[in-house]
Order: structure tokens, then C-alpha cells, then sequence
């Protein structure tokens, strides 16, 4: 096998829209701070979140209530904790069968199948027990190797890992956090996938259209197989 695959996990191959997945009272709510405070803090920490500088969900609560002068609700954080790793256990528990079949069509073909997440630490411990991990030969996480999507850094790990040049590889992804254009520094092909996104409420293909456009786009799980033949 002299080629692969690499894909985005949150939006690409598990979605999380889906209404009971969230919590009808906002978290900031539960910490007794405001809503813009809340998103303040957590895009601050973004980078920290991702490159595993939070060991888990209620350490980051900690710190926003920290930074808002608040004293933290112990016991409600314990039970928010609790609930989000719930939470981010359910698209693993739901993975779409077209996805599976897709990673299997792919493999039988001769790609390798590598994932590239930018995550925490609980949003992936349901990873082992999901019916992609075995589909996946290589799956990096930003919290485990501490970098994160666009960094070129994490898309030649994956490369390396996968024992595949960087001009042998397809990179998917919905297109955010930047992932299509770190994947062509790099010197991955990059595919903008839509497929979960235009399923979403608000409109996040306009959004990021900007940034994703000049890339190959796929609109449908079932046409990926073809198209990447045709980039590659």
C-alpha cells in the first residue's frame, strides 16, 4: 500500500448533531457566570484544550470559573464532567453504517486509513470501543502528541506513522480549525467534506466557504471513493 486516506473525525466521520446530545441549561449557566464570559474563556483555551493541557472537561471548568472570579460549584462540576463524557460517547455510538462501508471500500482498494482529531482527552475515550477504531490504521489526536490541526507538524505525523509520502495522501475534513490549508502546506490533497455539515441548523458550509472553496468538494459519504481516485 503506497497511499491513504486521512480523515477529520467531528463532522466527518461522526457528527454531533443531534438534539438530545445537548443539555437544555447552558453550562455557563451552571457555573453561575455570564454567556460571553463562558466563550471568552474557552476560545481562549482553545489551543491548551486541544494540545492536552486540560486533563479533562472539569479542569477547564475550573479555570473559566477561576478567570470569571467565581467559586466553582464542585458538585456541579463533577456532575457536568460526568454528563459530557456521555455526551461525547454518543456519536460513537451511532456511527453512520455509510461511513464504515466508505473506510471498508477504501481499504479493500489498497489506501491506508489514517484520522487527524483535534480533541480533548474525554472526547475521544470512547474511541476504542467504537466501530471505527478498527477501521483506522493510524489514528492521531492533537491531545495525545501535542499539536493540533493546521499545524503541518501533525499532518507529516500522520504521514510518517502511516509509512505514506505526503503527495500519496488524501486529507478530509469538514474544514474547520483551518485543516484543509494546513493539509496542503503540508503537501496532503485536501477534500472538503459537507456531507454531515449541511445537516447543521445554522448555515457553517457558508461560513467556511471561504477558506474551503478552491478545494475538490464531496456532498455525499457514497461519491468519496470515486473522487479521491480521481485526485490522487
Amino acid at each position: 500500500m503506497n497511499r491513504a486516506v486521512i480523515f477529520d473525525l467531528y463532522e466527518t466521520l461522526v457528527t454531533e448533531n443531534h438534539p438530545e446530545w445537548h443539555s437544555e441549561v447552558p453550562p455557563y449557566e451552571r457555573l453561575g457566570v455570564t454567556q460571553d464570559a463562558f466563550d471568552r474563556e474557552r476560545s481562549v483555551h482553545y489551543h491548551a484544550r486541544m494540545t492536552g493541557k486540560f486533563s479533562d472537561y472539569g479542569s477547564l471548568l475550573r479555570e473559566i470559573c477561576r478567570a470569571c472570579k467565581v467559586v466553582p460549584p464542585e458538585d456541579e462540576i463533577s456532575l457536568m464532567q460526568t454528563e459530557h463524557l456521555t455526551a461525547k460517547a454518543r456519536p460513537f455510538e451511532r456511527v453512520d453504517p455509510r461511513i464504515i462501508e466508505m473506510l471498508q471500500t477504501l481499504k479493500r482498494t489498497g489506501y491506508r486509513i489514517g484520522v487527524i482529531s483535534n480533541c480533548t482527552y474525554d472526547e475521544i475515550a470512547a474511541w476504542e470501543s467504537s466501530p471505527l477504531a478498527e477501521q483506522v490504521d493510524v489514528p492521531i489526536f492533537s491531545c495525545m502528541e501535542g499539536i493540533a490541526k493546521p499545524d503541518p507538524a501533525i499532518y507529516q505525523l500522520a504521514c510518517d506513522r502511516l509509512g505514506i509520502e505526503s503527495d500519496a495522501v488524501i486529507f478530509v475534513g469538514d474544514g474547520g480549525s483551518d485543516e484543509l490549508n494546513g493539509a496542503a502546506a503540508a503537501g496532503l490533497k485536501p477534500v472538503w467534506a459537507t456531507w454531515f455539515i449541511e445537516t447543521w441548523p445554522w448555515d457553517w458550509v457558508r461560513k467556511i466557504a471561504g477558506s474551503t472553496h478552491t478545494f475538490p468538494r464531496c456532498r455525499k459519504i457514497s461519491n468519496l471513493s470515486s473522487l479521491i481516485d480521481s485526485v490522487i
